[in-house]
C-alpha cells in the first residue's frame, strides 16, 4: 500500500511539472526558429539587396524631410541683394529692403525642388507602404500636401513649422540612440 501511494506522488510530481518539462523541450525550436527569422532578414536584406530594412527606408526618409527643411530654412527670409553703386534715393533702398522682407513664398525653382522632395516622400511612402500604419500614410500624405501649397498658399515660414510638427509628431522621423558612443578610436 505505501508502495502505491509513493507511486501515486510520483504521478502528481510529474503532472505538475509536465509543464515546465513542455516549455523546456519547446525553448530551443522557438531559439532556432528566431535564429533563422533573423538569418533570412540579413540574407534578404543585405546579401540580396531586394529591398531596403525598415530602419534603412526611416533613415531614407528623415533624410528626404532634412533637405527639405535645408531647403526652406535657406529660402526664409533671404538677405537682400547689396545696394547698386548707382545714386539712390533713400526711399528706393527702403522699398527695395521693404520687398524683400515680405518675400515669404518659394521661387519657381525653389518650388520645382520642394515639389521633387515631395514626390521623394510620396513614391518612398507608396513603395514602403507595409512598413508604415495606414493612419501615418494618410497624415503624412496630408501634411506634404500642406507643404506643397496643395491646400491653399503657404508661407515659408508655415512650411517650416509644418515640417518641425512632422518631426515631432511621427516616431519614424524621431532619431533614437543606440546607446553606442561616437568614440570610433579602437584600442
Amino acid at each position: 500500500k505505501e508502495m502505491m501511494n509513493a507511486l501515486y506522488a510520483m504521478d502528481e510530481v510529474m503532472q505538475s511539472n509536465e509543464m515546465n518539462m513542455n516549455l523546456a523541450a519547446v525553448t530551443p525550436v522557438v531559439l532556432i526558429l528566431l535564429g533563422m527569422r533573423s538569418t533570412f532578414r540579413f540574407m534578404y536584406y543585405v546579401l540580396l539587396k531586394l529591398g531596403k530594412s525598415k530602419e534603412e527606408t526611416y533613415a531614407a526618409f528623415r533624410h528626404i524631410i532634412l533637405d527639405i527643411e535645408r531647403l526652406l530654412v535657406m529660402r526664409d527670409n533671404p538677405p537682400s541683394a547689396p545696394p547698386r553703386r548707382t545714386t539712390t534715393t533713400t526711399s528706393q533702398i527702403q522699398h527695395q529692403k521693404h520687398h524683400y522682407v515680405h518675400q515669404s513664398v518659394l521661387g519657381s525653382d525653389d518650388l520645382g525642388m520642394l515639389m521633387l522632395h515631395i514626390h521623394e516622400c510620396r513614391v518612398m511612402l507608396w513603395e514602403n507602404r507595409r512598413r508604415f500604419s495606414r493612419l501615418i500614410v494618410r497624415d503624412v500624405v496630408e501634411d506634404l500636401a500642406e507643404v506643397s501649397g496643395e491646400r491653399g498658399p503657404v508661407s515659408v515660414q508655415q512650411q517650416i513649422k509644418i515640417i518641425a510638427r512632422m518631426c515631432r509628431t511621427y516616431p519614424f522621423l524621431k532619431v533614437v540612440s543606440t546607446g553606442v558612443s561616437f568614440d570610433l578610436s579602437r584600442e
